[in-house]
């Protein structure tokens, strides 16, 4: 304990005579710790969890085939075949969500996307 001491104090000693290596020391270590962390947040949150559901690989996104055989990802359902769709026994849950190009104005007009979302209220099953 007392050689560990002695190191420390001596260590001590060595960064305040050489205040520029110090301060290049403590800014790599930060530069390398932050990026570290952000690279982390980022991996987890695509590789490692990537939806906040409970059965992400029970999910599908409903798309529709036109008979000239256009794919299309936009359902417009109407309210009432959105109804019939959640009465399914083969599905758990499902939402609507419609994306609009809208144009904001307020000086210079700007095109942007939006999105709305129509969730049930949250249904239990026995």
């Amino acid at each position: 304990m007392h050689t560990l001491l002695h190191d420390l104090r001596y260590s001590l000693r060595q960064l305040v005579k050489m205040p520029g290596f110090t301060l290049t020391a403590v800014i790599s270590l930060a530069l390398g710790i932050g990026a570290t962390a952000a690279v982390f947040s980022v991996v987890y949150v695509i590789l490692l969890d990537p939806f906040p559901y409970q059965a992400p690989d029970r999910m599908i996104h409903l798309a529709l085939v036109t008979q000239k055989g256009f794919t299309g990802w936009f359902a417009n359902l109407t309210p009432s075949q959105w109804r019939q769709i959640r009465k399914s026994p083969a599905v758990e849950d499902s939402f609507l969500s419609d994306i609009r190009d809208m144009t904001v104005s307020g000086g210079e007009s700007e095109r942007w996307w939006a999105e709305s979302e129509a969730a049930p209220p949250v249904r239990s099953r026995a």
